[in-house]
């Protein structure tokens, strides 16, 4: 059932953000195509001003997909789950935890292909391909010398991407959670349901915030001890280090908050 329920999630968002995607682009070829021709310095001025507004057109669509991935990942749950809907939803042959599911790993997807989108979109106009195959030779002759110098090989190198692809991916799912969460005790109350669900998400961000930095201090891992490090192989360790702690800390906020968005829509959801 969790698998119909993806694909129904799926076609649900994918409708409105997919034309968003393919709009991204068409602007960014439009917007890259425009900054060759304004460094070409041979534009008139027509040909100049119509050029700008490709490139202030690219970053409003960024702009807009980013938005637009946010709110309808917060809209799809608000809607579907606690509002007139949620009545049908929660009388199909599905767990609280399945429903929670669809939208997690929906929202999780729609977020990192936005952002391979935008990040790549960002780099393609801003880099010519001379420039990035260049830039892709200086990175090995550099990682052939801290290879050499430091016995940093490729595997710590990939250890570190891997480390770090899975902190974002727990910093997203964590983020859509927290929506979540919030939506889901703010709608457990009889009135003023979105004020409350809004108050419940800025305490929670204050309060991860607040954590976070008593984490650091305890562990300390502070600004000093970063300093402090003068050889490149404990940096490396030290980052390593960093890395795994903020996975360690958004793998319990990510159960923290299921685990309170699974209990609300189970026990205390009060539907509009």
């Amino acid at each position: 059932m969790l698998r119909k329920l993806l694909k129904y999630e799926f076609a649900a968002t994918g409708r409105y953000l997919l034309p968003l995607l393919c709009l991204l682009l068409v602007m960014a070829a439009a917007a890259g195509l425009s900054i060759r021709i304004l460094s070409a310095g041979q534009a008139g001025r027509a040909a100049a001003a119509l050029a700008a507004i490709f490139v202030v057109l690219f970053f409003l669509s960024v702009m807009a997909l980013a938005a637009v991935t946010v709110v309808l990942i917060v809209y799809r749950f608000y809607r579907n789950l606690l509002c007139s809907e949620g009545y049908l939803m929660h009388t199909l042959p599905v767990s609280v935890h399945q429903l929670i599911c669809s939208k997690l790993i929906a929202a999780v997807c729609w977020m990192t292909v936005t952002s391979v989108f935008i990040y790549g979109c960002l780099f393609g106009v801003a880099f010519r391909a001379e420039i990035w195959a260049q830039v892709l030779s200086e990175l090995r002759v550099l990682f052939e010398r801290l290879s050499l110098a430091y016995g940093i090989g490729a595997a710590e190198l990939v250890s570190v991407v891997l480390e770090l692809c899975v902190l974002l991916l727990l910093g997203s799912m964590s983020s859509c959670l927290l929506f979540y969460a919030s939506l889901a005790i703010g709608h457990s109350l009889p009135r003023h349901k979105l004020l409350a669900s809004l108050g419940v998400f800025l305490g929670f961000g204050l309060l991860s915030q607040v954590l976070t930095m008593l984490l650091a201090v305890v562990t300390g891992y502070s600004l000093r001890g970063f300093v402090s490090v003068l050889n490149l192989k404990a940096l490396a360790q030290f980052g390593h280090a960093l890395l795994i702690g903020g996975i360690a800390l958004n793998a319990v906020y990510c159960v923290v908050l299921y685990l309170i968005t699974a209990r609300m829509l189970s026990r205390r959801l009060d539907l509009e």
